[in-house]
């Protein structure tokens, strides 16, 4: 069942771009799934779509007509450990000469298979798994009763049942400017919007080496980090900015 998620991820990524203009040379059975040409750079993209896991850190199913609280740990150390793993798979391409450092890489990451993945409220989980933003938080005033803040606290890392940490803020990382977004999804077969790739969100990373404008994805909702702050953009709708408070180490 994975597979066959993975692989209608795949497609479906190609078959947006391809209705979104670009022109798609797919390489080979290694490296990156295919690529396209932007304004004379090199822009490669891989499609990967984490599970659930296993062990102590699994995301466990979501059970109907039982009480549970959503892992918002354990989601993010799916998403991390699956940007991990392509940072090892980028390295390899690079290695062997199918990748150059010129190149720009996205990153498309389908969430469906983790559970409550696709569900995060105001903020991705995706979002929260490679930028130090934790979930919301509300100000209560004892006395009133009454709400007087509310913000997403700062995280830099969540914790594996084990204890030690994994940092859930790779995108402000010199290691990870390699990749240029993230585009994100929880599109599968049965679940998919009437046109294709609407449902497209995009994360730009702030440390890319070769960031990607705006234009480019102007589609999709998008993400930027700026200025100590997440600005939130939807087609024709920009958002107010989000920032991230909380104990800075």
């Amino acid at each position: 069942m994975q597979q066959f998620l993975q692989r209608y991820w795949e497609m479906y990524v190609a078959v947006a771009l391809l209705r979104a203009g670009f022109e798609l040379t797919k390489y080979g059975d290694v490296g990156p799934e295919f690529s396209f040409d932007l304004k004379g750079r090199r822009v490669w993209l891989e499609a990967v779509a984490p599970t659930a896991g296993s062990g102590r850190d699994a995301v466990p199913p979501i059970l109907p007509g039982q009480y549970f609280t959503v892992p918002t740990e354990r989601i993010a150390l799916r998403f991390t450990n699956a940007f991990a793993e392509k940072r090892i798979r980028y390295a390899d391409a690079v290695a062997k000469g199918i990748v150059v450092p010129d190149d720009a890489y996205v990153l498309a990451m389908n969430s469906r298979a983790i559970p409550h993945g696709p569900h995060s409220g105001t903020i991705p989980f995706y979002v929260q798994s490679l930028l130090p933003i934790g979930q919301l938080t509300l100000s209560i005033d004892k006395r009133t009763k009454r709400e007087v803040d509310r913000f997403h606290a700062y995280r830099p890392s969540v914790e594996k049942v084990s204890g030690a940490p994994v940092s859930t803020s790779a995108f402000l990382e010199p290691a990870s400017s390699f990749c240029s977004a993230v585009l994100h999804s929880a599109v599968d077969f049965w679940n998919h919007p009437t046109r294709i790739g609407s449902d497209f969100s995009v994360l730009h990373n702030p440390s890319a080496a070769h960031p990607i404008h705006r234009e480019v994805f102007s589609w999709c909702e998008q993400f930027r980090f700026a200025d100590d702050a997440l600005h939130r953009e939807e087609p024709n709708k920009p958002v107010q900015p989000t920032r991230a408070r909380g104990r800075r180490g």
